[in-house]
């Protein structure tokens, strides 16, 4: 790297680490080579047998600390170099005012630590000596080891020769509160509060917690009692350099408790075959994962194919622009073929997910492992994510943030529900649509009805009344008799089509019983359709035939009696009066006098009770809809009131009832088009009416119910409903009423606890993020995936609100967030920080680990500060405002 400016050369590849996890430490652990070991007692002779005892208990690392020597640290050191321990050479030293554990890195020699016991005035003949008190105290004591390279711990701070047994509290409290004390240990859990309360805010100094060699009961040291006592710190290794950086941020980094597993999903490892980020894999922490580097370095892609292989993407009917871009993304860095593979953990169960993506159509994600202890009932593993740019999107519209609530619900019950409702109201409003045409085209004929009556009565009166009767029976059987033929053609159907896709060899050869299997069901459902269909073509042929056979005899015995009556009009008709002419017109109007009063009887016996039951029907399909809205929107409620819970007052959200009428305006004015009603009197329908209930009206014809609830004069609405009748658009207009007026989200933002709730819509950019970001914080356990989440927000936000969450929610739950913020990899203290890097045509991963180890912070401060000299200049010119 360049010593100065803000560029830098070629980067040596840097270690690959794992992320920061909690070890189990002893810090305090005493050997043979202290004089007040029993070798009788202890349960030990050789360092190996105290390796071995540590790694038994489960310890991770150990500090060798004898009291005044050093004697046994590289016997240590060397008896544990082909283990998974760590051992770091220390010693116990008698300060003037109590015991101080003094710890230097792994593979420091013991003459390097003997050196420092002779610095502080104690020989080399005396060294081991228990009674060899220094002349310095703890302060002073601490400044020597910390210049040395060691890490100064006053040891059983509240037992005998400890720390807080000083009579002066003053000097205890100076102790405390000196940078040179890297922390203190206690034995008992209850001295931590106080330790906070001498403290009083001054300083966040850890405490820890080790076994001094002792068990319950023991009044010497023994083996036996080694980890009896422990502390867990977070670090990628429990060497010095991890351990100093646990203790510099105890609140994340120090557990006096083993810390609970993780029980939330974690995504553990992502690995890519085929496009710009080829061959990298990527290894997770369960809890910060902070992705670095340059523009163009894959940060961003990483998210995405991360959103993409879990079939998680931005929605692209909510943000069309931000899933164009990722798509764009995507098709830049993959090629076609390209595949990323996800691995997923929760507790014991282990998902891989893979999917391959082709330009012309990905396919879908293939679950391997415990797929059905990870995925919902959606078939998915939930993540909460969001692309550049998608988190003031989120910001922008009530509805639009509505899906941050969405997010951790199932809400497919009543997805079920409402879809089933409105298909079915879809069906209904076709069979209404098209009775209420039929009753309108019947009344139409049936008002010549009287006409029709008036003239028959007039020529009832030159003919015989019996003559009319039996000429007034035929005339309604021949209503009846001449639409008897020509039933139409039959044929059951239904999909079979997809039988032919199991027809190729399966794509998992073990899998080619189930792919014959389903041939066979699809050819015994073919089979059996076309033998139903020869069948009822069948049986319709012969049906036709007998109707046309029987209106035929109809037609030939009417016939015979109209020539009967023709032969008897012509006897009566002696003066030449034209009585066979009137017949001729007599005939015409009983047959359409036959036919009205068929029509009539339809009317009221089958049209108007089939509307009447069409729209009752629909009234109970109305109320389902309704009720599984209603549902849906009391479980987004109860996560609305759990989320204000946990926001803590910061940000308070509320619903808003079926606030989006956008589509309803859209759909009524589409029906509404060519009736010359203008816009502000459709406005003033929609603001002022729902879908459902101006429909009902229309159905019931209460104009005036319409006008009184909207407003609206009486003359628009009539003109409104008439319109929708004369244009034939009923059914469009019912249609009206499955329209979900979405529910929206109302997002309001205080700065402090004393400050008025202000509205996202009258909020900054910046602002309108921070409040967002809060809300997806704040609750589920799923991962949670954003790629810059500082864009638009001011610094020291970053830290007041997202940091301090981040701190306060670390362990329940996995962020992975691509980021250039210094607040969010250190303040927020990364436990996986991945650098990367790219030429003109990939990306590699550059360095991985946590903030300590030395290649990822020297790459952290380039990416995050633009190198050492940047970071100084600022330091020099800030640093006045630290004093």
């Amino acid at each position: 790297m360049a010593s100065t400016g803000s560029s830098r050369a070629a980067w040596p590849a840097g270690t690959q680490r794992g992320p920061a996890r909690f070890w189990a430490v002893d810090l305090h652990v005493h050997t043979p080579a202290s004089r007040d070991v029993d070798s009788h007692t202890y349960g030990a002779s050789e360092p190996r047998q105290i390796v071995d005892a540590a790694i038994d208990a489960g310890l991770h690392a150990i500090a060798v600390t004898d009291h005044n020597t050093a004697g046994w640290c590289d016997r240590m050191a060397e008896a544990a170099r082909d283990t998974t321990l760590v051992v770091l050479p220390g010693l116990e030293l008698s300060t003037a005012e109590g015991h101080l554990l003094a710890i230097w890195e792994e593979g420091t020699p013991a003459q390097h630590i003997e050196d420092v016991l002779v610095e502080l005035r104690v020989p080399r003949t005396d060294h081991g000596d228990l009674h060899k008190a220094l002349d310095k105290g703890f302060i002073d004591t601490a400044k020597v080891i910390t210049a040395r390279g060691g890490l100064a711990i006053p040891a059983h701070a509240e037992r005998e020769k400890g720390l807080l047994r000083l009579a002066v509290a003053d000097r205890i409290n100076q102790t405390l509160l000196d940078d040179a004390i890297g922390a203190v240990e206690i034995v008992d859990l209850t001295e931590v509060e106080r330790i906070k309360m001498r403290l009083d805010g001054q300083r966040e100094l850890a405490v820890v917690r080790s076994s001094d060699t002792t068990a319950p009961g023991a009044s010497t040291h023994v083996l036996r009692g080694i980890g009896h006592r422990r502390t867990w710190i977070k670090a990628s290794r429990p060497d010095l350099c991890g351990l100093r950086h646990a203790l510099a941020d105890p609140a994340l980094r120090v557990r006096l408790e083993e810390p609970m597993a993780s029980e939330h999903t974690v995504i553990e490892s992502v690995t890519v075959t085929g496009g710009f980020l080829d061959g990298q894999q990527f290894e997770f922490s369960c809890d910060l994962n902070c992705l670095l580097g340059g523009t163009g370095a894959g940060k961003s892609l990483l998210i995405e194919l991360v959103r993409f292989t879990l079939d998680q993407q931005t929605d692209a009917d909510d943000f069309p622009q931000v899933r164009k871009e990722v798509e764009s993304r995507l098709k830049y860095a993959l090629t076609s073929g390209s595949t990323v593979e996800v691995v997923l953990t929760r507790g014991h169960a282990r998902c891989l997910v893979r999917r391959a993506y082709f330009e012309d159509g990905s396919t879908q994600p293939e679950f391997i492992g415990d797929a059905e202890q990870l995925t919902g009932l959606s078939g998915r593993i939930a993540i909460t994510g969001f692309s550049q740019g998608e988190v003031i999107e989120y910001a922008r519209t009530p509805v639009g943030r509505m899906a941050l609530i969405d997010a951790a619900l199932d809400l497919s019950e009543f997805e079920i529900r409402e879809t089933d409702a409105v298909s079915q109201l879809n069906d209904n409003g076709r069979l209404i649509g098209s009775l209420e045409t039929k009753i309108a085209q019947a009344r139409a004929r049936l008002e010549t009805l009287p006409e029709v009556e008036k003239r028959l009565e007039e020529l009832s009166g030159l003919f015989d009344g019996e003559t009319i009767k039996m000429q007034a029976k035929w005339s309604a059987e021949k209503a009846l008799f001449e639409p008897v033929v020509g039933i139409p053609e039959l044929k059951v159907t239904a999909r079979t089509d997809n039988g032919d896709k199991f027809r190729v060899s399966a794509a998992i050869a073990d899998n080619q019983d189930l792919y014959q299997r389903a041939q066979t069901a699809y050819t015994q459902l073919r089979e059996a359709i076309e033998t139903a269909n020869a069948q009822l073509a069948q049986v319709l042929l012969a049906v036709n035939k007998e109707l046309v056979d029987i209106r035929q005899e109809w037609h030939d015995r009417y016939r015979q009696f109209d020539h009967e009556l023709a032969e008897a009009v012509n006897h009566i008709d002696v003066d030449n009066k034209g009585l066979a002419a009137l017949r001729t017109r007599l005939v015409e109007l009983q047959t359409e006098k036959a036919k009205l009063d068929a029509q009539q009887t339809q009317l009221d016996d089958e049209l108007v009770p089939n509307l009447a039951t069409a729209t009752s029907y629909r009234e109970e399909l109305i109320a389902e809809l309704i009720e599984a809205r209603k549902a849906r929107r009391r479980r987004r409620e109860d996560r609305i009131k759990a989320l204000n819970k946990l926001m803590g007052g910061i940000v308070r959200i509320k619903m808003l009832s079926e606030n989006d009428d956008s589509g309803y305006l859209t759909e009524l004015t589409a029906i509404a088009k060519g009736s010359r009603l203008r816009a502000p009197i459709l406005q003033l329908i929609c603001e002022e009416s729902t879908p459902v209930k101006l429909v009902r009206s229309f159905l019931a014809d209460d104009v005036d119910g319409v006008c009184e609830a909207t407003g609206a004069e009486r003359k628009h609405v009539e003109t409104l409903f008439e319109y929708v009748r004369e244009k034939g658009a009923i059914e469009d207009f019912l249609r009206m009423q499955t329209l979900d007026l979405h529910d929206g989200l109302s997002v309001e933002f205080r700065k402090h606890a004393n400050d008025g709730y202000v509205a996202i819509e009258r909020l900054a950019h910046g602002q309108k993020c921070t409040a967002i970001l809060i809300i997806a914080l704040a609750d589920g356990n799923d991962p949670l995936i954003i790629d810059q989440p500082e864009d638009a927000l001011h610094a020291p936000w970053i830290e007041e609100y997202l940091v301090a969450k981040l701190r306060d929610l670390r362990g329940s739950r996995q962020y992975i967030f691509a980021t250039r913020s210094p607040g969010l990899v250190v303040s927020a203290d990364a436990e996986m920080i991945i650098t990367l890097t790219s030429d003109a045509n990939n990306g590699v991963v550059e360095a991985t680990g946590s903030l300590e180890r030395h290649d990822l912070n020297t790459l952290a401060l380039y990416h995050l500060e633009g190198g050492p000299v940047p970071f100084k200049r600022r330091t020099v010119k800030l640093g006045s405002s630290m004093l």
